[in-house]
């Protein structure tokens, strides 16, 4: 039985419409980027966009981001954490890195990062085993949420690492929403073990991004890391994160993370955010 006739999708200019009797296309009058490729997602995803139709929380996943604009990452993620789920990332995996039927408008087209010209060459993946709290970020869209636990483990089918990251948002309606994400680390020169490649997916989309090992604590108490990501040719972020053993920094070394920040990434620490690390779940 299906699950519900006439319902509706919102994708930038173009309204897809479920009936019984199959898709309706239509156009709003006033367009919006980016235009999806209707016969590419016809022919390519007309199954995960008719499950998308008949979910919810995709639909509604769909409808919040429309009225972002698709450059409010703010609002964006909002969104995606209040309603987000698997219906969505398959659907948005299709359309977009599966068979480019449509072309995501990255917030500022001329964003570039700018990575520090330092970082660790004696550094080896195994000095990241085990669970890291983020104590400091400095990128609200990606660093900021509270009881953000990150686990590093080997991956024994390779020579890479795995990152299991938890995390908490806040939904639209204020309740807290517990996630999870999981990226695969690559060393990519021990020569240079400083550099490394992290893979991830956000909303169905593959993300890659070059971290740099700032600085680590010769006790294994704490480490300062950069990253460059970017999902496509022009969509850049950057971030730079705080890693601790322990919920809250030892006082010991805030002055020396402090000079650490300023004097080779060019940040203030006091103006770091500083998500919740208390009370959370491992």
């Amino acid at each position: 039985m299906m699950a519900s006739f006439g319902a509706v999708l919102f994708l930038g200019s173009i309204i897809f419409t479920c009936t019984a009797n199959g898709f309706f296309v239509s156009s709003r009058k006033q367009m919006t980027s980016p235009v999806p490729n209707v016969p590419c997602m016809v022919e390519h995803c007309s199954s995960p966009m008719f499950k998308c139709v008949q979910d919810a929380d995709c639909r509604h996943t769909m409808e919040c981001m429309q009225s972002c604009g698709m450059k409010n990452h703010t609002c964006m993620y909002g969104c995606l954490n209040t309603y987000e789920d698997a219906v969505y990332d398959s659907f948005m995996n299709c359309i977009v890195d599966g068979h480019h039927c449509m072309k995501l408008e990255p917030p500022d087209p001329e964003f570039r990062c700018k990575p520090p010209a330092y970082y660790m060459k004696n550094f080896t993946l195994d000095q990241l085993i085990g669970s890291w709290y983020i104590v400091r970020g400095i990128n609200p869209d990606y660093d900021c949420f509270d009881c953000q636990i990150s686990t590093y483990a080997p991956d024994p089918a390779s020579s890479n690492y795995t990152l299991t990251e938890k995390y908490d948002v806040t939904m639209l309606n204020g309740s807290i929403r517990h996630r999870m994400a999981v990226q695969q680390v690559q060393q990519r020169d021990p020569q240079n073990g400083g550099l490394l490649d992290y893979t991830d997916t956000l909303m169905g989309l593959t993300m890659y991004e070059k971290w740099q090992v700032i600085d680590y604590d010769i006790t294994g108490q704490y480490a300062v890391v950069y990253y460059c990501g970017h999902m496509s040719d022009d969509w850049f972020y950057e971030g730079t994160l705080v890693y601790s053993k322990t919920p809250a920094l030892r006082n010991i070394d805030i002055p020396t993370i402090t000079n650490v920040l300023k004097t080779k990434v060019g940040l203030n620490f006091s103006k770091m955010c500083a998500p919740e690390t208390k009370m959370c779940e491992q």
